[in-house]
């Protein structure tokens, strides 16, 4: 029984030292990129969004027009609809990165294989703890640019932002010494 409970001793622990590293997706901010080396590895991250995103494009095209024997105008409009979905947490890549005229980091990212198919992040003001949201060209409709088409972007909760994976690890070294005591000298 006491061989037992000595072996347990040794394999808790190493079980413990097991869960000190973890994973998670966080919010991307300058603090991150700084901690890992700064803005030339921007586009070594793998990017995360933060909700669902709904792109919706709709296309009005006249289909037929004409005056019934009565001298009622008869018209037909077809709306044609679009409609791309990106999952929370669905991964891209940063495509580019610059800095606006306030010196906030901007991130083009794109969740596609279609390289002209990117959305825009960028960082929330001044400050490395800022998350980077998404850009609209007009804030008000939520309308952006995505590979050359006017989209409008759905989405519920809080407005969308950019996360990374982060690993973190604590590595802990400890050094043990037995004091040897000392005796009095008479």
């Amino acid at each position: 029984m006491k061989i037992y409970h000595i072996k347990m001793v040794y394999f808790f622990p190493a079980i413990l030292i097991g869960f000190i590293g973890c994973s998670s997706i966080k919010p991307i901010t300058q603090n991150i990129i700084n901690d890992v080396g700064g803005n030339s590895e921007i586009e070594k991250f793998q990017y995360y969004v933060s909700s669902r995103l709904v792109l919706n494009d709709a296309k009005k095209i006249r289909d037929q027009q004409s005056i019934t024997k009565y001298g009622t105008a008869a018209i037909t409009d077809v709306v044609y609809r679009n409609r791309i979905i990106i999952s929370k947490n669905t991964m891209g890549i940063a495509l580019n990165s610059f800095r606006d005229e306030k010196d906030n980091l901007t991130l083009e990212i794109c969740f596609e294989e279609n390289d002209n198919r990117r959305i825009t992040f960028k960082q929330d003001g001044p400050g490395s703890d800022r998350k980077f949201y998404i850009v609209y060209q007009d804030p008000f409709s939520r309308i952006i640019n995505y590979g050359g088409e006017l989209y409008t972007v759905d989405y519920s909760g809080d407005r969308p932002y950019l996360k990374v994976k982060i690993y973190k690890q604590l590595k802990q070294k400890t050094k043990t010494k037995w004091a040897s005591g000392r005796r009095v000298q008479n």
